[in-house]
């Protein structure tokens, strides 16, 4: 017993004592009021507070093995999730780029195409750094537009060229990109592409580095940078790849990965095997699945999810361990009307994946 106990002391010391800045009203068991608290909390002492519909009471351990197991779970959970809260947003989402064609012709009937079928939420595509403008229209403009059609926009793909490339960066381009995400409501930040020139050691260790420096100045603003993959980021890069290197090097605090799991596949490569070497780093997916043969191509093209030969159901049992925040279709090649590509999409996601 006086073992349990100590191993009960130590746990309690290593793991429950957890840093949380609570802004929301907290009553005491008593029903005394305060207003905030910010300071670390044992989770032990927190036990008597009640937050909302969270309610934290006593543990009980009645034996050394139920303790062991529990704890062990725990701290399973806290390595990945230290507040124990996350959750996947079941809102659906969609990479704006789908629908490339249709935005070309009409941004707002576009946007209005994309609410029709039964999404909340769009990954932004086509920022102009140089102008600070999405296909002519301000920052303003194409949130208000946004907004008229009941969509919320929680991350964008923002192809900073100079922030990528140049040796002289100064950093301005991405601070007035920060800007307007917040305008946007964005959260996340994310470098979508490495053009075939630059796809180079040298390349991707410069890319190691801005990511991280460009993460320091994301968090400063309250935003996340990300960098999302193709298939060439899985190519070897002397003993290692480009893909690993860039998650080896990067500060997991301060820069995430989107996972592009049609390009997994393309490459062949199992994104359960990268999200349990690298947990907690992938807080959004691309939702896009391929076809088992295309004809005249290699590997088979994208197509409508649910449609394919990518395994969903499997993936998504990982999703906890990944770190998913959101998730977005996307789809490239159509076989049929892009809306009503993206409506069965959708309505897989509904049925198959997003209760999940």
């Amino acid at each position: 017993m006086k073992q349990y106990w100590s191993e009960h002391n130590a746990l309690q010391r290593m793991l429950f004592y957890v840093p949380l800045t609570i802004k929301h009203t907290i009553k005491r068991g008593n029903g005394q009021m305060i207003k905030s608290v910010n300071k670390s909390i044992r989770i032990s002492n927190f036990r008597n507070f009640r937050l909302h519909s969270f309610k934290f009471k006593k543990l009980v351990m009645p034996t050394r093995r139920s303790f062991i197991q529990q704890s062990s779970v725990l701290a399973a959970a806290l390595m990945i999730d230290p507040t124990g809260l996350f959750k996947m947003h079941k809102d659906l989402g969609i990479q704006l780029y789908t629908v490339r064609d249709e935005v070309a012709k009409n941004l707002e009937n576009a946007l209005a195409g994309v609410s029709k079928a039964g999404y909340t939420m769009t990954e932004l595509y086509g920022y102009d750094y140089k102008t600070r403008q999405f296909f002519g229209k301000s920052v303003k403009e194409m949130s208000a537009l946004l907004k008229k059609h009941h969509l919320s926009t929680p991350s964008g793909h923002y192809n900073i060229l100079d922030m990528m490339y140049d040796s002289n960066y100064n950093w301005d381009s991405w601070k007035y990109l920060l800007e307007d995400a917040k305008l946007l409501g964005n959260k996340y930040v994310v470098i979508p592409y490495m053009d075939d020139k630059h796809r180079t050691p040298d390349n991707f260790k410069l890319m190691a580095e801005r990511l991280n420096k460009a993460g320091e100045l994301s968090k400063a603003a309250g935003l996340t940078t990300g960098y999302h993959n193709h298939w060439f980021e899985f190519d070897s890069m002397g003993d290692t790849t480009a893909y690993d290197y860039l998650l080896t090097n990067t500060d997991p605090k301060l820069v995430k990965f989107e996972m592009d799991l049609y390009w997994f596949a393309n490459a062949g490569q199992d994104p359960i095997k990268w999200i349990k070497k690298y947990p907690g780093r992938f807080p959004m997916w691309h939702i896009k699945d391929m076809e088992a043969k295309t004809e005249g191509k290699e590997k088979g093209q994208t197509c409508e999810v649910g449609k394919g030969v990518i395994d969903w159901k499997a993936i998504f049992k990982n999703q906890a361990t990944a770190g998913v925040d959101y998730v977005f279709v996307e789809q490239e090649q159509y076989r049929r009307p892009v809306f009503e590509c993206i409506k069965i999409s959708a309505d897989y996601m509904k049925k198959n994946l997003l209760n999940s």
